[in-house]
């Protein structure tokens, strides 16, 4: 299933706005996130602090996913 996925932060700023990623089916988040992780290695290291969001609520990995859904990987933020 192809899907694509928002991306903010540093994500955004060296992958641009949107990515598309072939994700198995069933999709999970989980599935998600090793699909990004093996398309673009240079992330794998932050995979344990990504965040997922599924329309616009935050996801766990056991969490399916489905074609039409919006869906976003948000790395932490830190401020003040």
């Amino acid at each position: 299933m192809r899907v694509k996925v928002k991306l903010f932060a540093m994500l955004k700023e060296q992958l641009g706005e949107e990515i598309v990623l072939e994700v198995p089916e069933p999709a999970t988040v989980g599935a998600l996130l090793e699909r990004f992780g093996a398309e673009y290695p240079q992330f794998r290291s932050a995979l344990r602090s990504l965040n997922v969001a599924v329309d616009h609520t935050y996801a766990r990995a056991h969490e399916p996913i489905a074609a039409g859904q919006e869906l976003a990987i948000i790395p932490p933020v830190s401020g003040g």
